[in-house]
């Protein structure tokens, strides 16, 4: 039999806590998200405490951790504009990516820190990444705050537009090829990964109640 660990996450600071669930929930998709402020300055970060909602409508959230009294450019600027736009960072985009991690003030725009060129949206005051593979625009609609010490807001948006690559398009946009997207997972740490070894199962064809035999 195997040994285990059992860990009380009420013994634990936020800080364990944190270095746990990251290195369990894993891979995890990385939401880049752009926004712009009122005085006009884009801002872009990325965020791997990410996921989608519902379909109907099409909800996703963000999880922005904060530990002042202060929102983060990102939170503050969806909170004040309503609109933002979340890629999919893919193979190729890593650097632009990581350079926009890093903590510059609130008048410094990350698309140009991390050499990247930013194209209008369609139905939001966010610019999106040239050339990016996927991008979402999305509209703000509930925001929770969690936490004592170390605060988290959790910022839930619906997706009004997807913006797809026709490259990693399939059936015209109907489907999106997971190979050819390329997506870049976070891990723990310093560590990421990258979606190459990819099969398929096909799920068991039971009616809903039914029993095994």
């Amino acid at each position: 039999m195997n040994e285990y660990y059992k860990i009380n996450a009420a013994d634990n600071d936020f800080r364990q806590n944190y270095r746990l669930m990251v290195g369990t929930i894993v891979p995890r998709p990385i939401a880049w998200v752009s926004t712009i402020s009122s005085d006009g300055v884009a801002n872009l970060a990325p965020f791997s405490f990410f996921t989608c909602v519902g379909q109907d409508p099409p909800l996703v959230s963000i999880s922005v951790g904060k530990s002042t009294d202060l929102l983060k450019d990102t939170t503050n600027n969806i909170l004040e504009s309503k609109g933002y736009v979340i890629h999919v960072v893919s193979n190729g985009f890593e650097d632009q990516m990581n350079i926009s991690a890093d903590n510059f003030p609130s008048n410094i725009d990350e698309f140009k820190e991390a050499g990247l060129n930013a194209v209008p949206s369609d139905n939001v005051p966010a610019p999106r990444v040239e050339n990016i593979p996927v991008a979402m625009e999305c509209e703000f609609r509930h925001m929770i705050t969690n936490g004592v010490g170390h605060k988290v807001n959790l910022v839930i948006g619906e997706v009004l537009c997807w913006h797809i690559r026709k490259d990693v398009a399939m059936e015209e946009g109907k489907y999106i090829d997971p190979v050819k997207l390329e997506p870049v997972g976070r891990l723990a740490g310093n560590d990421y990964c990258r979606t190459q070894d990819i099969f398929a199962m096909q799920r068991p064809d039971r009616k809903a109640g039914q029993q095994s035999p």
